[in-house]
């Protein structure tokens, strides 16, 4: 197998889900926190994205039959980790089709899931910021979004 040299930038690049199903969208926040955001997490050296976020989603929820219907946007988001730290990340957003028989089994301590219908996403506080407007406007108008900080 070839040898993927380690890359010396610190930019994260991330999967992440727009799990649907229905009307319903699941989103996921750190206990005890009040803002959501979306299931996924680091792309592996060598890893493609759609292969990472499907291992990510059955690490955090549980083996489910996802599906990667569809790729809906990217968000470039920066922000600060501490005082001294600013995290640097690349999200690229699929949405992911679940079947009738989906189960959360919520497999990691400090992170839980909720269920919320897709016309309450306006007033939930999800970060990083972009990746909600950009999900937003892709429910109404179907077109792949980029997002930025500005």
């Amino acid at each position: 197998m070839p040898y993927f040299k380690p890359s010396k930038s610190s930019i994260h690049l991330i999967a992440r889900a727009f799990l649907v199903e229905g009307e319903k969208v699941v989103l996921c926040r750190v206990k005890g926190k009040d803002w959501f955001f979306l299931p996924g997490g680091h792309i592996e050296n060598g890893e493609p994205a759609a292969t990472a976020l499907l291992r990510e989603l059955n690490e955090e929820i549980g083996p489910n039959d996802y599906y990667i219907s569809s790729f809906i946007g990217i968000c470039e988001n920066i922000f600060s980790l501490n005082e001294k730290t600013l995290q640097h990340e690349v999200n690229m957003i699929f949405k992911v089709d679940l079947g009738a028989d989906f189960k959360i089994a919520g497999l990691e301590d400090d992170i839980e899931f909720i269920t919320v219908k897709k016309k309450e996403l306006e007033n939930l506080k999800i970060l990083p910021g972009p990746i909600k407007e950009g999900m937003l406007e892709w429910l109404e108008t179907g077109r792949v979004f980029f997002k930025a900080l500005r």
